[in-house]
């Protein structure tokens, strides 16, 4: 409620500075092309003035939201037993690590980012080798982090989330698969008998029934 209300003065005070600087630019103009003075006495000129100031004194005093004002505080996940405070640096980490595991992924920085009460927006910013189609992974990107969020936090009815992807250009090399792992006694048999050259057959053969 309080930041609701932060967010409404701060909307408040923006609109009176440009209607001020609207009506000052108005008063420059016509002071310059008249000739006769403005019907308009400096006390009135002085109380507008006051007023500006007064409200933007206030605004720096309580309504500033700060550097940090979008980064602050966990974010609550609801689950069957109750209300779960998740870090954001833990969310974060937790989708970088999702998105770069596409191969099509350079590099990934991501920010949760909680711009009114019930929004939550997560901004990624990510590079691609040259040749990938942006486009198409974007889509992928986008369903990544999307189902890497619902897996850490899970938002009320009224919890909104968007996923703001930005695109900082073309970098790296496209990621190789990676290969399968053998289990270490089925590897270390194979290496083995990569090492053994071949002497010919070795006695005694058994030739089975047939013999």
């Amino acid at each position: 409620m309080e930041r609701d209300l932060k967010a409404f003065g701060r909307a408040v005070v923006g609109g009176v500075n440009t209607l001020m600087a609207l009506f000052a630019a108005f008063l420059f103009l016509v002071g310059y092309f008249r000739e006769d003075p403005l019907p308009i006495s400096k006390k009135v000129l002085a109380l507008f003035g006051a007023s500006v100031l007064a409200l933007n004194l206030l605004r720096w005093l309580y309504l500033r939201s700060g550097p940090n004002a979008l980064l602050e505080g966990p974010l609550l996940s609801q689950t069957k037993h109750g209300v779960v405070q998740v870090s954001r640096e833990a969310i974060e980490a937790g989708l970088r690590s999702s998105g770069e595991s596409l191969p099509e992924v350079s590099r990934l920085r991501v920010r949760i980012l909680t711009p009114t009460k019930r929004k939550i927006l997560i901004r990624a910013h990510y590079t691609t080798p040259e040749g990938v189609d942006i486009f198409d992974l974007s889509a992928r990107l986008r369903r990544t982090l999307l189902e890497g969020f619902e897996r850490m936090v899970q938002l009320d009815r009224e919890g909104k989330l968007e996923i703001e992807l930005v695109f900082d250009g073309f970098y790296g090399k496209v990621k190789a698969p990676k290969s399968p792992v053998e289990p270490k006694g089925k590897a270390e048999k194979n290496a083995e008998t990569e090492k053994q050259p071949f002497t010919g057959p070795r006695y005694p053969i058994d030739l089975g029934e047939d013999a």
